[in-house]
Protein backbone atom coordinates (compact mmCIF):
# COMPACT_ATOMS: atom_id res chain seq x y z
CA UNK A 1 0.00 0.00 0.00
CA UNK A 2 3.05 1.92 1.33
CA UNK A 3 4.61 1.72 -2.39
CA UNK A 4 1.10 3.06 -4.36
CA UNK A 5 1.26 5.92 -2.81
CA UNK A 6 4.75 6.78 -3.22
CA UNK A 7 4.03 6.12 -7.22
CA UNK A 8 1.09 8.28 -7.33
CA UNK A 9 3.57 11.18 -5.94
CA UNK A 10 5.87 10.50 -8.37
CA UNK A 11 3.53 10.34 -10.95
CA UNK A 12 1.98 14.31 -9.71
CA UNK A 13 5.79 15.24 -9.47
CA UNK A 14 6.12 14.43 -13.63
CA UNK A 15 4.52 17.83 -14.43
CA UNK A 16 6.64 19.83 -11.93
CA UNK A 17 9.56 18.41 -13.04
CA UNK A 18 8.50 18.91 -17.29
CA UNK A 19 7.88 22.63 -16.74
CA UNK A 20 11.16 22.99 -14.83
CA UNK A 21 13.12 21.02 -17.45
CA UNK A 22 11.42 23.03 -20.37
CA UNK A 23 12.52 26.41 -17.92
CA UNK A 24 15.86 25.63 -17.87
CA UNK A 25 16.29 24.82 -21.25
CA UNK A 26 14.69 28.15 -22.50
CA UNK A 27 16.73 30.04 -20.04
CA UNK A 28 20.07 28.10 -21.23
CA UNK A 29 18.95 28.64 -25.19
CA UNK A 30 18.49 32.56 -24.05
CA UNK A 31 21.91 32.51 -22.13
CA UNK A 32 24.20 30.69 -25.27
CA UNK A 33 22.43 33.20 -27.68
CA UNK A 34 23.27 36.42 -25.95
CA UNK A 35 26.68 37.83 -25.57
CA UNK A 36 28.85 36.81 -23.33
CA UNK A 37 29.29 40.34 -20.92
CA UNK A 38 25.85 40.01 -21.07
CA UNK A 39 24.98 36.83 -20.35
CA UNK A 40 27.67 37.47 -17.23
CA UNK A 41 25.87 40.45 -16.16
CA UNK A 42 22.82 38.52 -16.26
CA UNK A 43 23.82 35.89 -14.02
CA UNK A 44 26.04 38.41 -11.76
CA UNK A 45 22.24 39.71 -11.06
CA UNK A 46 21.15 36.66 -10.57
CA UNK A 47 23.60 35.46 -7.77
CA UNK A 48 22.99 38.80 -6.39
CA UNK A 49 19.12 38.41 -5.97
CA UNK A 50 20.04 34.89 -4.66
CA UNK A 51 22.44 35.86 -1.85
CA UNK A 52 20.03 38.87 -0.44
CA UNK A 53 17.26 36.32 -0.55
CA UNK A 54 19.65 33.94 1.19
CA UNK A 55 20.26 36.33 3.66
CA UNK A 56 16.70 37.43 4.43
CA UNK A 57 15.65 34.00 5.01
CA UNK A 58 18.45 33.46 7.30
CA UNK A 59 17.75 37.11 9.26
CA UNK A 60 13.94 35.29 9.73
CA UNK A 61 15.14 31.98 10.90
CA UNK A 62 17.41 33.79 13.54
CA UNK A 63 14.76 36.19 14.67
CA UNK A 64 12.49 32.61 15.06
CA UNK A 65 15.27 30.99 17.06
CA UNK A 66 15.19 34.03 19.39
CA UNK A 67 11.72 34.49 19.91
CA UNK A 68 11.67 30.47 20.65
CA UNK A 69 14.02 30.74 22.87
CA UNK A 70 12.54 33.53 24.86
CA UNK A 71 9.12 31.59 24.85
CA UNK A 72 10.70 28.82 26.01
CA UNK A 73 12.72 30.28 28.34
CA UNK A 74 9.57 32.06 29.43
CA UNK A 75 7.59 28.66 29.79
CA UNK A 76 9.93 27.36 32.01
CA UNK A 77 10.39 29.71 34.48
CA UNK A 78 6.61 30.25 34.60
CA UNK A 79 6.82 25.81 35.38
CA UNK A 80 9.66 26.09 37.66
CA UNK A 81 9.42 28.61 39.78
CA UNK A 82 5.98 29.37 40.04
CA UNK A 83 2.57 27.70 41.14
CA UNK A 84 0.66 29.30 38.36
CA UNK A 85 0.71 26.64 36.06
CA UNK A 86 -0.66 24.03 39.05
CA UNK A 87 -3.40 26.09 39.70
CA UNK A 88 -4.50 26.32 36.39
CA UNK A 89 -4.07 22.40 35.72
CA UNK A 90 -6.03 21.54 39.32
CA UNK A 91 -9.04 24.16 37.56
CA UNK A 92 -8.95 21.60 34.18
CA UNK A 93 -8.65 18.86 35.66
Amino acid sequence: MHQVSFIKTLAILDPVNNFIESLIDDITFYLENIVPWAAGLILLGVAILLLIGFFVIFKKFIKTIIVLSVLGGAAYIIYDKTDLLNGILKIIF
